[in-house]
């Protein structure tokens, strides 16, 4: 410390020391300035009002540290090397650019820290180059301690500055600049404090030394244009003023138009505000522009509302009374700063003619039960009196099987009267002190009060389910529907409604999915792979996207001498860190996830591609097989999405086989007729994949035009041993010949299982002719010497 003292008083010029101080002053105060105004400003003007504020401050640096040099009295004959001077003023532009591309901008207090430790790294640079471009008739030595010192003590203080001047709080903002003054300040003294000066007249000064007396001119001219800045910067504030409150003025001028109450805000700080609000508030316009918006409206954070999204809130008026309204926010830019503008609409009447409806709305206009309101209160009443101890409760959530093809056979009008019926006989099913409601569409809730016993609620169910199976007569029409039910029991004493009504429709969702018509009671496993589900959709959408999807290849043979006729094209997900999955880990969930359909054009394209390819390179009768995702078959453009795969790859109409399952059809059985009609007029060849295994085959094989049958590997494992495998195998050929259709056994991976299958089936695929394979590997082995074709 006495180093220092001694350093400032004994070795300094104190006028030009405060010359210093106040040059830096007026640069900071100019660049800072300049750089305000260039953040709120666009284009060329914001690049060239930032480059001149870089510039100024860098200059203001270099500025600072030469007059403060100039100021220091080594006691002999001392000059200035001329390039290290400029590579001085070079380096701090730098630094300070650098510092403000890092924290220009920037909310975040961590990115403007590193911008200020940047910044100090440029000026400590600049110090330290500077200072060495101080030359004198000697030796030059330095105290390693105080060079330290003014390193780690003025860094902080820089990171500081730049983290300041960023803040919100305008008081808080203000401090960036002296906190920057202090940093140059601890820099140079302790900087000069450190350089230990021993006189030489031996020692000659380097060539093109500028002595004091030329440098000081060149400080001055930069100088002087730090002061042209600086005015500049002071132009620019006055004229946003000026300009912010002519602005203000018209914008107020305008409101006062308005219905709806309106306010503008610098910050927290109403600054003006029209009469409607006046009126709302009870407070006059003078009053209310000197309030904060907390006084007004104290439980809302307007720094945290969305804008131009309407809120409620409660605005306390003059009398303190809370007033019910809804607040808009939206921000504008007034002489180039920003503002805050808060539109207030009075909901006093409207929230009264609500009251007034709420007490006829219910009911379900359609059927009279409960309607989703009414039922969702009691549900919320029900928890609360669960949680204080009361009786427990359960709840039933159900959707009618069978109702749009009720609606797609009788109308909309044949459907409302089935609804009606529905509601009649749920209402006679349950007791009088349980609830029905409608929550929407076929969608019905059944919402218990006398306990939470699980046989009780599966017993209902089924009485509801058989109830509701009985045959309904509407307009000449018998139609038959069922019901699925997923319920749950108030076990769980902090579940809330949502996740009760959540955790019912997961049930509701596993009866449905398990052969519908049936009760599930909710259970944890059902949330946790809900849970799976839904993140397993997230990673296949991201899978996707990284294009990790990858088309497999397994050859199809023909039996009788295993020569090469096909190969079905099967997908798999290259996973980063679990290797390559089968499609029975994620298929499931993709086929009804939003991305079905792009994925399975993809594979139809990707398919057709290298199937043409093949071809191509010497497999002229090879044919692909693609099996379909149930979306692409709903989609009404498949046939043209067909069409256009086959004529982008140059693949030949009946070298492609289009693999579908019994099931698939019938999930939209009219539509999806019809596309395979029009696709085996393409000339596409169409095979009933997985034959045998669902609920319709033989009616299918009557109302699908097909070319032929998969026999399921299910029926093939055993069927060199198993006599009821040998029988059903026997049968489904002999079907398959009086159809005209050809038999293709899947699953053998056995020679027995060949040998045994070659009287029934003409091709056959398995792990015995090969495993699913990569186009690569595929094209090793069936393609030895025609060259790569792997399709791009």
């Amino acid at each position: 410390m006495q180093t220092l003292l001694t350093c400032i008083q004994d070795a300094h010029d104190g006028w030009l020391l405060l010359a210093a101080a106040a040059v830096c002053v007026i640069g900071v105060f100019g660049s800072f300035s300049v750089a305000k105004h260039a953040a709120k400003s666009s284009g060329r003007r914001r690049a060239v009002l930032t480059a001149t504020g870089v510039v100024a401050a860098g200059c203001t640096a270099w500025a600072t540290h030469m007059i403060a040099l100039l100021a220091f009295s080594p006691g002999m004959p001392a000059g200035f090397e001329p390039v290290m001077t400029a590579v001085s003023l070079l380096l701090g532009i730098l630094g300070i650019g650098f510092a403000i591309a890092i924290a220009f901008g920037q909310r975040k207090r961590s990115r403007r820290l590193l911008g200020g430790l940047v910044l100090g790294l440029g000026i400590v640079a600049l110090h330290y180059v500077g200072q060495f471009a101080y030359v004198v008739r000697g030796t030059v030595a330095y105290d390693h301690v105080l060079v330290a010192a003014s390193v780690i003590g003025s860094l902080p203080l820089f990171a500081l500055s730049l983290s300041l001047a960023g803040e919100r709080n305008r008081q808080v903002r203000l401090l960036g600049a002296p906190m920057l003054l202090l940093s140059i300040a601890v820099l140079h003294l302790c900087g000069m404090a450190s350089l230990r000066l021993t006189y030489d007249p031996r020692v000659p000064f380097p060539a093109l030394t500028l002595p004091p007396e030329v440098l000081a001119p060149i400080v001055a001219i930069v100088c002087a244009g730090l002061f042209a800045v600086a005015l500049l910067g002071l132009w620019f504030t006055l004229h946003a003023q000026a300009t912010l409150r002519r602005e203000r003025l018209r914008l107020g001028e305008l409101a006062n138009l308005g219905l709806e109450g309106l306010a503008i805000c610098d910050g927290d700080i109403i600054v003006t505000a029209n009469e409607s609000l006046e009126r709302m508030s009870g407070r006059r316009r003078k009053d209310l522009a000197t309030c904060s918006l907390k006084s007004l409206i104290p439980a809302l954070d307007i720094a945290s509302l969305p804008e131009r999204e309407e809120v409620e809130a409660r605005l306390v008026n003059a009398d303190g009374e809370l007033v019910p309204v809804r607040v808009i926010r939206s921000a504008v830019r007034l002489g180039h700063r920003s503002q805050t503008v808060l539109a207030f609409r009075d909901q006093r009447e409207r929230l009264s003619s609500e009251e007034k409806i709420r007490t006829l709305a219910f009911s379900d206009h359609l059927t009279g039960l409960a309607n989703r309101t009414r039922f969702l209160d009691l549900l919320s009443e029900s928890v609360k009196a669960a949680s204080e101890g009361g009786p427990g409760f359960a709840v039933l959530m159900m959707d009618l099987d069978g109702f749009k093809g009720v609606n797609d056979a009788l109308g909309h009008h044949g459907g409302d009267e089935v609804l009606r019926i529905v509601s009649e006989r749920l209402r006679a099913t349950i007791e009088t002190c349980h609830v029905a409601a409608r929550l929407g569409g076929d969608e019905f809730v059944v919402l218990t009060r006398d306990g939470a016993d699980p046989l009780r609620a599966d017993a209902l169910g089924h009485r509801i389910i058989t109830a509701l199976e009985q045959p309904i007569h509407v307009t000449g029409h018998v139609v038959h529907v069922s019901a699925s039910i997923g319920a749950i029991l108030s076990t769980d004493r902090h579940v809330d409604t949502t996740q009760i009504l959540e955790n019912a429709d997961l049930a509701l969702y596993d009866a449905k999915s398990n052969g519908r018509g049936r009760v599930r009671l909710f259970t944890r496993e059902l949330r946790q792979a809900a849970i799976e589900r839904s993140d397993l959709t997230s990673e296949l959408r991201d899978a996707w996207e990284a294009r990790n999807f990858e088309l497999y290849y397994q050859p199809q043979v023909r039996l009788s001498d295993g020569a090469l006729v096909g190969a079905e094209a099967l997908l798999r997900w290259n996973y980063p860190y679990r290797g390559v999955l089968a499609p029975g880990a994620f298929l499931h969930v993709l086929e009804s996830s939003a991305i079905a359909v792009p994925v399975g054009t993809w594979i139809l394209t990707t398919a057709c591609r290298q199937a043409a390819a093949w071809r191509a390179a010497g497999l002229g009768d090879l044919r692909i097989g693609v099996n379909l995702f149930p979306a692409q078959l709903r989609a009404p453009d498949f046939v043209e999405v067909v069409a256009t795969a086959l004529r982008e790859t140059g693949l030949s109409a009946d070298a492609l086989e289009i693999e579908v399952t019994e099931n698939i059809v019938l999930q939209n059985e009219g539509m999806t007729l019809g596309h395979l009609t029009n696709l085996r007029k393409l000339g596409v060849k169409i095979a009933f994949d997985d034959f045998g295994t669902g609920f319709a085959s033989l009616t299918m094989l009557k109302r699908i035009d097909i070319d032929r049958l998969k026999v399921d590997r299910s029926f093939i494992r055993n069927v060199d041993s198993d006599l009821r495998d040998q029988a059903i195998v026997d049968a489904i050929a002999r079907m398959a010949q009086g159809c005209g259709l050809e038999v293709i056994a899947e699953g053998i991976e056995t020679e027995a299982q060949a040998r045994y299958m070659t009287s029934y089936a003409t091709e056959g695929q398995g792990y015995f002719f090969g495993r699913p394979m990569t186009a690569r590997d595929f094209e090793k082995r069936y393609l030895p010497e025609a060259g790569s074709a792997v399709a791009a």
